[in-house]
This record gives C-alpha cells, sequence and structure tokens, in this order.
C-alpha cells in the first residue's frame, strides 16, 4: 500500500504570503493604532498635535499610515519571501525601519505626552505588522513534488 503527500523543503524553497491572515495583520495593525489613539484622546483627553506638521493627528491619519506602511511590508515580504532565507531578512529590515520611524515623532516637533504616545503607537503598529505579517509567510510547496512512502 503507498501513501502519498506532498512536503516541503522548507530550507531551499522560500515562502509565499498567505492574502487572509496578511489582511488579518493589517487589520490587526489598524485596529492596535486606533486603539492607543482613542485611549489618547478620548480617556486620557490629549490632543494629539503635532506642532512641526501643522497638523493633529487623528483616525484616519492613523488608519492610512498602517495600511500604506503595512502594504508596503507586505509587498516586501512577497518579494523577499521567494527567496531562501527572505522572511529572516525581512523581519530584520522591519524592524530596522520600526526604529528608524521612531524618529519621525521626534523631528515632527512632538514633546511630553503627545511625544510618548506617537511613539508607543509607532512600537505597537510595527510590532503587530512584523509579527502579523511574518506569520502568514508560508513555506512554498516543493515545486508541487509528490512523495510516496510505503504504508506500514
Amino acid at each position: 500500500m503507498h501513501s502519498t503527500s506532498t512536503t516541503p523543503d522548507t530550507a531551499s524553497i522560500g515562502h509565499r504570503v498567505r492574502p487572509g491572515p496578511a489582511a488579518a495583520a493589517l487589520g490587526a495593525a489598524v485596529a492596535a493604532g486606533l486603539l492607543v489613539w482613542g485611549a489618547a484622546t478620548a480617556l486620557g483627553g490629549l490632543p494629539l498635535e503635532v506642532p512641526g506638521a501643522g497638523r493633529s493627528v487623528g483616525p484616519g491619519s492613523v488608519t492610512a499610515a498602517a495600511l500604506l506602511g503595512g502594504a508596503a511590508a507586505w509587498l516586501l515580504l512577497a518579494l523577499l519571501g521567494r527567496r531562501p532565507g527572505g522572511r529572516t531578512r525581512w523581519a530584520r529590515l522591519g524592524i530596522v525601519v520600526l526604529v528608524l520611524s521612531l524618529v519621525g515623532p521626534v523631528i515632527s516637533g512632538a514633546a511630553g505626552g503627545v511625544l510618548l504616545v506617537l511613539e508607543g503607537m509607532h512600537l505597537l503598529v510595527g510590532t503587530v505588522l512584523i509579527l502579523g505579517l511574518r506569520r502568514s509567510a508560508v513555506p512554498r510547496s516543493a515545486a508541487g513534488r509528490t512523495v510516496i512512502a510505503e504504508a506500514p
């Protein structure tokens, strides 16, 4: 009796991004950012106004930033993930981009509580994107190779 299964060789085939979990990661990142924004503005009464930018941070800008950053991260993961080790390189690059993004609120003139909230929002949204998108990348099938094994 024969048993047929397809088993990927994860060391040499790269990864593909599953759209459902990747979209869920983007949604979770948006929700995380809006949660921080809501807690700071509605519960904390802190107006998220950035003097250097001449504007306030509202739910639209939180949503747009999380979606645009997430879409760019998703695209980069889809490209880098095709090669062996690409998912790890993508995660490292994501951490570097997240750390660099922390400079934005500082140079925009945010200070005090506003700066803390914006930095926290960057960290939370970035972490949700990195962890969620990384989990959405699964090993590619080994080019459809079929493995036939004898059943006991």
